[in-house]
């Protein structure tokens, strides 16, 4: 058996990381699911926790250290742990990596970012809750005490927000969006948006169907339409988890924010039992943070440029962004859902 950061495919923990490492801090972070019998755990220290965008299969190009431990001894791990998550939810491409990066930087607040077996999760559900409740009890562990976990979730994961939300610890969550104008100037303005819309939209598609209802008459013709159906898949599955927790989130519109970002990042750490200072807050609105782009923080990005992106999209793209708008209104016309949803998301703006 090798020692610790080689690759044992059947250890058990012993001799590699000990149920107690485990329990004890985030150190080895559960990757992945492999062969549905092990866990791939890798070695993350603060730093690279803080550095990461994604907790996700792109570490393994960090060449961080690597193990598993099976799935009985990361059930036996979690079963020692109390879930104890609060999160970000999100519908795609509306500042939720920005907002996990200012709120991460409190003490009091240990961020993750996109973790890859709560993604897997929403993609296909585990056998039972047990499964998600070992991911989210694992997730659950801070370096100090005195630190709670803020999972800003991928946007897929939105299809199980209400379920996370109705864990007994009663969880908070700042859910975050944008206008379907917006989302669709958006996602439209960016070729790497575009394609991933496309990619996400067949698995939307399926959740929407199942939330509108069997008489499914409405599939999108068009890319402005596909686009459209997506922020419309993500709203609605936010929408039914805050009707059931309203007490529980907080929403955020993302260009809201931008406009008056020192507000908005005070409610989000009220909503987060985090007292904090207005000087503290103001350096954070004022900081590098909000001049970086989040996900690549080599790259400039401010509210300026993202008012630019949108303006070119509406002038690049501006029919087929009034074929998603239009598209929205006739099913909303069409279905009661629907027409729940967008009226609001009309009453939040």
């Amino acid at each position: 058996m090798e020692q610790k950061g080689g690759l044992c495919p059947l250890a058990d923990c012993t001799d590699v990381v000990t149920e107690e490492e485990l329990a004890q801090s985030p150190a080895w972070f559960p990757l992945e699911l492999v062969r549905d019998d092990a866990v791939r755990l890798v070695y993350l220290d603060e730093a690279a926790y803080r550095a990461a965008s994604f907790l996700d299969q792109r570490l393994l190009q960090c060449r961080y250290e690597q193990t598993t431990c099976t799935l009985a001894c990361a059930r036996s791990v979690a079963a020692r742990l109390v879930d104890s998550t609060d999160y970000i939810f999100h519908i795609g491409h509306v500042g939720s990596t920005l907002i996990s990066r200012l709120l991460g930087e409190h003490e009091r607040i240990f961020s993750l970012r996109e973790p890859a077996l709560l993604r897997a999760a929403a993609h296909e559900p585990p056998n039972g809750a047990a499964d998600l409740e070992v991911t989210v009890r694992l997730l659950s562990r801070t370096w100090r005490p005195d630190r709670r976990p803020l999972v800003k979730a991928t946007s897929i994961v939105s299809e199980l927000a209400e379920r996370l939300l109705g864990a007994e610890h009663e969880p908070a969550a700042v859910l975050m969006y944008s206008t379907p104008l917006a989302y669709l100037q958006c996602i439209l303005g960016g070729p790497v948006s575009r394609a991933e819309s496309k990619v996400l939209a067949a698995p939307r598609r399926r959740r929407l169907i199942r939330r509108l209802g069997p008489e499914w008459r409405w599939d999108p013709r068009s890319e402005g339409q596909w686009i459209a159906m997506n922020w419309l898949t993500e709203m609605s599955a936010l929408h039914q988890a805050a009707a059931r927790f309203p007490s529980r989130v907080l929403w955020v519109n993302f260009d809201t924010f931008l406009q008056q970002p020192l507000e908005g990042l005070r409610a989000m750490f009220q909503q987060l039992g985090v007292e904090v200072g207005s000087s503290e807050v103001e350096a954070l609105v004022s900081g590098p943070i909000t001049r970086q782009y989040s996900k690549g923080p080599e790259h400039a990005y401010d509210a300026a440029l993202r008012r630019e992106v949108l303006k070119y999209a509406e002038w690049e793209h501006g029919p087929e962004i009034r074929r998603g708008m239009d598209w929205l209104a006739a099913v909303a016309r069409a279905n009661p859902v629907a027409q729940s949803v967008l009226d609001s998301a009309s009453r939040l703006q």
